[in-house]
């Protein structure tokens, strides 16, 4: 009986020595954040998004007739002009506002000082291209929604303008050293 007893305890003791089942426990660390809808300028300072804009010097606007030089030449000059701007939201809203090229000089009958012309800007979106295109005759801004998000490679806003016209083909210019015009181009995340 003895034997069995000692028996019993020296099992007993391995159980109470031996380690309990292996348990484990989970944490879970949550994490959350948020990124606000904006726009941002993806190049260099010489664009037309900063301050001070970018310039398009046309020079000399009349032929040698003192009208308005053929559109075509002074769309030739202008050129285009080209930005990068990405936005973190998926649609954003874009506006363009063409300002006539003006002088403050005054014009009588026959003469102007004023040309009116078609601003083109063309965005790049990871869908496609936009176009929105604005009169500066009409003294009202284009806007538009775009369908996806602006392209997030290379330069993505593209600025063009052709149909260079005065008040009357037969108008000539006032000579001013001073026209101005300007191409308002707004990139908004919209919602």
């Amino acid at each position: 009986m003895m034997k069995t007893v000692l028996s019993i305890l020296a099992v007993g003791t391995a159980m109470i020595a031996a380690p309990a089942m292996a348990q484990t426990v989970t944490g879970t660390v949550n994490i959350t954040g948020s990124v606000a809808p904006k726009c941002i300028v993806a190049t260099d300072a010489s664009n037309m998004f900063t301050v001070a804009g970018a310039t398009v010097a046309l020079g000399e606007l009349a032929d040698t007739d003192g009208r308005l030089k053929p559109t075509g030449t002074i769309a030739t000059t202008f050129g285009s002009v080209s930005a990068k701007v990405v936005c973190t939201s998926a649609a954003p809203e874009v506006s363009v506002k063409a300002d006539p090229i003006a002088t403050a000089a005054p014009a009588s009958t026959g003469y102007d000082n004023s040309i009116d012309y078609l601003a083109s800007v063309k965005f790049t979106r990871v869908g496609g291209d936009t176009t929105v295109t604005n009169d500066s005759s009409t003294g009202v801004a284009s806007t538009a929604t775009l369908a996806s998000r602006l392209a997030n490679s290379g330069d993505n806003i593209l600025v063009t303008a052709s149909a260079f016209q005065t008040n009357a083909p037969t108008d000539l210019l006032v000579a001013s050293p001073s026209y101005a015009g300007k191409i308002t181009v707004v990139v908004g995340p919209g919602i």
